[in-house]
């Protein structure tokens, strides 16, 4: 069962530069006692350099490939930076990972740990064909929870937690097969009501699906001239976006702009009764589109 989002990977080109932004810009604060600055850890496996950031129960796992040859060093070198997997904790990971495998998804054998290797975790890999476009990593920890790193470090300025990770897809029927019926999460139904889910900005139908605190949140859109459906057409389904949640968004918002980050239009009212959204141009977030959302209501 997937209990949260355990972390979600970025590639980056240096941790200097990734943690200027990251740490002095949005305030949040790398976990030192799993990977000290500057150099961050080292993962033989895959041959890079990572600096962990904690964010509400998850985290960001900045990555650097120190090999141009392998797959995150091609990925980056084409792609430039930005999202790059998205890592979900599950508590039975042999049986998750059946159930995947069943459904059709393909491992990266590779790319999988399934021993301990001193890391207090296992982890494995599943390939984006068949995973609308999507890098999933499974994490698993192996110690129990008394003996794991205790982590106080989980807020950025005024930004708590990841409120949601977006992902584009195609059409809704093939996003609920995969995420309800394979991966065995629910949509909450009481935001995006099936079968259409909601209405959202952009001209797009949304279906939010809970995982632990956080969410995913599924995109389709409605059209062949807005933002999202051009990032469809020319890049294909996958990650799009991360949100992170305030209960501030104006002086969040005012604190970004301030630390040289450039917002995309202003503070807006979503589709959801009583929610605020800001955006954050990528161009100055390491190729991240960022969203920070509030909802009076809920709080």
């Amino acid at each position: 069962m997937f209990t949260k989002i355990h972390h979600v990977g970025i590639l980056v080109p240096d941790l200097d530069a990734a943690k200027r932004l990251w740490v002095d810009a949005y305030g949040f604060t790398v976990d030192e006692s799993r990977s000290p600055l500057p150099q961050g850890r080292h993962v033989n496996m895959s041959n890079v350099d990572i600096i962990d950031i904690p964010v509400g129960e998850s985290e960001i796992e900045l990555i650097v490939p120190k090999d141009p040859e392998s797959d995150m060093g091609r990925h980056l070198a084409i792609k430039g930076p930005g999202l790059h997997h998205l890592c979900l904790y599950t508590d039975n990971l042999e049986e998750d990972m059946r159930n995947l495998k069943n459904a059709g998804l393909k491992q990266r054998e590779s790319l999988s740990c399934l021993s301990q290797e001193g890391d207090n975790h296992r982890a494995t890999f599943f390939h984006p064909e068949d995973n609308l476009g999507v890098l999933l990593e499974l994490w698993e920890n192996i110690l129990p929870k008394e003996q794991l790193p205790k982590n106080e470090f989980r807020v950025g300025g005024g930004l708590s937690r990841i409120h949601h990770i977006g992902l584009v897809a195609p059409d809704l029927g093939g996003a609920i097969e995969l995420f309800c019926d394979v991966y065995g999460l629910r949509v909450d139904q009481a935001v995006s009501p099936l079968p259409d889910g909601r209405l959202g900005n952009d001209n797009v139908r949304v279906v939010d699906i809970p995982v632990g605190e956080s969410e995913i949140e599924v995109v389709i859109p409605q059209d062949a001239e807005s933002g999202t459906a051009r990032f469809l057409a020319s890049r294909g389904p996958g990650m799009h976006h991360i949100c992170f949640y305030t209960e501030d968004i104006h002086k969040e918002m005012k604190r970004l702009r301030e630390a040289g980050l450039q917002e995309i239009g202003f503070v807006s009212f979503g589709k959801l009764k009583g929610e605020s959204i800001g955006w954050l141009h990528p161009k100055s977030n390491m190729g991240v589109l960022v969203e920070i959302w509030q909802d009076p209501l809920n709080e």
